[in-house]
């Protein structure tokens, strides 16, 4: 599995975020399980990797930045987005139904993740000068990552203070507002044109498969396991929000016209009880 289809099953939760918090009260919890599982394997198998690097770099001179090093570096930071994005909407979704189930397991993945990273720059500060261009690479990266990582977090913040799930909280407040004015227009809070070619921008450098390919498959399923399955038409492919809103327009219009038909009807009564009572 390519690194960067991490970001986009990222970016397909943050595009649904009211829809996955709203619509659903309660999220599948075998998929919880299985993310969690498959996150702790991963964990695992970078602590691994990590330390042989580091115990290289402490024998060895040379310490360039190697093809694997730099693909291991860009699947750690592309599973903290979609780590960032799930952890939002655990916290979201147990905001908006008050419990406290999926966000303690989304949010301890997420300090996983971030004790993993802090590993990782340790390794990636002790590449030698002919390091150099793959470091900056790296980092140039990194950061293109920690933006969109803001524009998805910004998602959930129309329904919760998710502000701390962002790589920069006070960036993502300025989003947030953004996403608020598209949820109150009826739609999602993903400015989902944006994120497209956010992603898309990203997909030359994270094209590459990772060196826990399977685990990073494994943690994408989990993922797209909580999207319930009214939410793929027949062929297996998500509705799109435009959709799923035409599809609830007319209940929602029944709604209305119920609301207004009693309004009339409690007027009227109003009034043939005043010409009683003259």
């Amino acid at each position: 599995m390519q690194s960067q289809e991490l970001i986009e099953v990222a970016g397909l939760i943050a595009g649904n975020a009211h829809s996955l918090t709203t619509e659903q009260p309660e999220l599948p919890e075998q998929p919880v399980v299985d993310y969690w599982i498959a996150s702790r394997c991963r964990f695992d198998n970078w602590g691994h990797d990590l330390r042989m690097y580091q115990l290289a770099a402490d024998k060895s001179p040379n310490r360039p930045m190697t093809d694997r090093l730099f693909r291991l570096a860009v699947e750690i930071e592309t599973s903290e987005v979609l780590a960032r994005t799930l952890a939002a909407l655990g916290f979201t979704h147990d905001a908006v139904h008050r419990r406290h189930e999926t966000g303690p397991v989304t949010s301890n993945v997420l300090a996983g993740q971030r004790d993993v990273a802090v590993r990782l720059n340790q390794v990636i500060a002790a590449r030698d000068d002919s390091g150099f261009r793959e470091v900056t690479r790296f980092r140039n990266l990194r950061a293109r990552l920690h933006q969109l990582t803001n524009h998805l977090v910004a998602c959930f913040l129309p329904l919760a203070p998710v502000a701390a799930f962002a790589n920069n909280p006070r960036e993502v407040s300025t989003l947030g507002e953004l996403a608020a004015s598209r949820v109150a227009r009826g739609g999602e809070g993903a400015d989902w044109p944006m994120l497209s070619s956010m992603i898309s921008g990203l997909r030359h450098e994270c094209g590459d498969a990772g060196p826990n390919a399977n685990e990073n498959h494994k943690v994408a399923a989990a993922a797209m396991g909580l999207f319930a399955p009214e939410m793929f038409d027949s062929y297996g492919l998500l509705r799109t929000t435009w959709l799923r809103r035409l599809e609830r327009t007319e209940g929602e219009a029944s709604v209305l016209i119920e609301d207004w038909l009693a309004t009339e009807t409690n007027a009227a009564s109003a009034a043939v009880n005043r010409i009683a009572e003259g």
